[in-house]
Formats: C-alpha cells, structure tokens, sequence
C-alpha cells in the first residue's frame, strides 16, 4: 500500500505551527482491502481495515466540526473560511481526513476602545490504514517530518516540550513550545491501524498581553492537558464507534 509523500505547511502558512503532515509511499492510493498485505476483501470474519471504512470520510463530520475544541478555547468565530474540511485523499494532506480552522479567540478592548485580538489556527486529522505495520511506518515518517519542520521552519521557539502521551496509545509524539507570538502544541498519535494528530497554534492571550486580566478561557498547561489525557483518547474512540456504526 503507498501514498505520496509530501510536507505540507497548510495552516503553517498564516500562523505559527499548525502542520499538515503527508505520509510515506509512493505514487498511487491503495485500494481499500481487509488490513492484508494483498488488499482484499474481508471474509472469514477478519476485521475491516480503517482505511476500507474511512476512505473518504469528511474531516469535519467525522470529528463534530472540532466543536469540542472550539468549545474549550471560546473560540468566537471562524474567520471568512470557515471550517475547511476535506476526506482522502481530497485535501492538503492526501493520506488524511481532516477539520481545520482559522478561528478568532476571545479579545480585549481596553477603556479608549482599541481592541486587542485573539487567535488561533487548528487542524485535526485521521489517517487511516489497512495494517498496524503500514500505521506504524506511516507514524515515523510523520514524527521526522514534523521535527525537521520544527528545525529548519525558521520559527524561533522557546521552553520546548517533547515526548509521549500517556495512555493506551502504541506510539505517539508530541511537541509544545512558546513562539514570538504565543504557543504552539502538536501531536501524532498511533493506535492500531490508525493515526490521530492535532496540529495547533495560537496568539498570547490579549489580556495578560497588556497586564491586564486574562481573556482566555484556559492556559496553556490547561490546554495541553486537555488535549492529551481527554480530547486524544476520547476523539479516537469515537472515531473507532463511527466505523462500527457508520459516520
């Protein structure tokens, strides 16, 4: 099964981090099989790949419009884009489904009226294989491609983080770090055949900015937090329920 390889800097493009990553492979999209080496059907009750099922799948439907994560920040409104949604292999990144946003975050406007902005860039992907093996290849390529983009990107990054989720996860990799204009938090995570990642970044809050109160609804450490130990985990197993069930 290959897939072309190719490093996207989608939202990276008007904001700090926000990567969206391709894979590993070659040139050609599989076709969907069973999770075997020759792709083909499921009989004898073997269990359906993630890519069979998730082929084609819309990014935003499949993750409820990111509305939790939307929830967790105020965000307060999407920008003149909107959600940008997109299936496999119809989107940035060819390998993925995903939901993404350039969303405003609360603000502050101070006594003479001038208003502070907030905002913030968001991605979250699935990419779906037919084997753990072809996950797991797919899982490195992606962590490589995202700390070369860290190091070469030409962002300045402070009190960096990195290492790996807690949970029942085979693999993952994470990275957070303070930017010149706020902070960025990103992770990939691996569970079976299929591959999570959340991409994010945003501006320092307004508030705290100008010495003032904090416009915020979380910090930072709130934030990564919630992300890892509740969004991650709870996100993949919706994900698993909708292949059962149907998106």
């Amino acid at each position: 099964m290959t897939r072309n390889l190719t490093l996207i800097k989608g939202f990276a493009a008007l904001g700090a981090a926000g990567l969206l990553l391709a894979g590993c492979g070659g040139d050609e999209l599989p076709a969907p099989g069973n999770g075997d080496d020759n792709g083909g059907s499921s009989d004898g009750g073997s269990e359906v790949g993630s890519y069979s099922v998730m082929l084609e799948w819309d990014g935003c439907e499949a993750f409820d419009d990111i509305q939790s994560i939307q929830d967790f920040m105020g965000v307060t409104g999407l920008g003149t884009s909107g959600l940008v949604t997109s299936d496999v292999p119809g989107g940035l990144d060819g390998e993925a489904f995903n939901c993404g946003a350039m969303a405003d975050l609360p603000g502050y406007t101070n006594d003479a009226g001038r208003e502070f902005p907030g905002d913030t860039n968001i991605d979250v992907g699935g990419v779906p294989w037919d084997s753990d093996d072809e996950a797991a290849e797919n899982f490195q390529g992606r962590v490589d491609q995202l700390k070369e983009s860290i190091e070469t990107g030409g962002l300045e990054y402070e009190n960096p983080q990195e290492g790996e989720l807690s949970g029942d996860w085979d693999e993952s990799y994470f990275y957070t770090a303070d930017t010149s204009v706020g902070y960025v938090v990103d992770f990939i995570a691996r569970k079976g055949d299929l591959i999570l990642y959340v991409f994010l970044d945003y501006t320092e809050d307004p508030g705290v900015q100008i010495g003032e109160d904090p416009t915020y609804p979380f910090t930072n450490e709130e934030l990564v937090d919630w992300l890892f130990n509740e969004y991650a985990p709870q996100t993949h197993a919706d994900l698993l329920a909708k292949k059962e069930s149907g998106l």
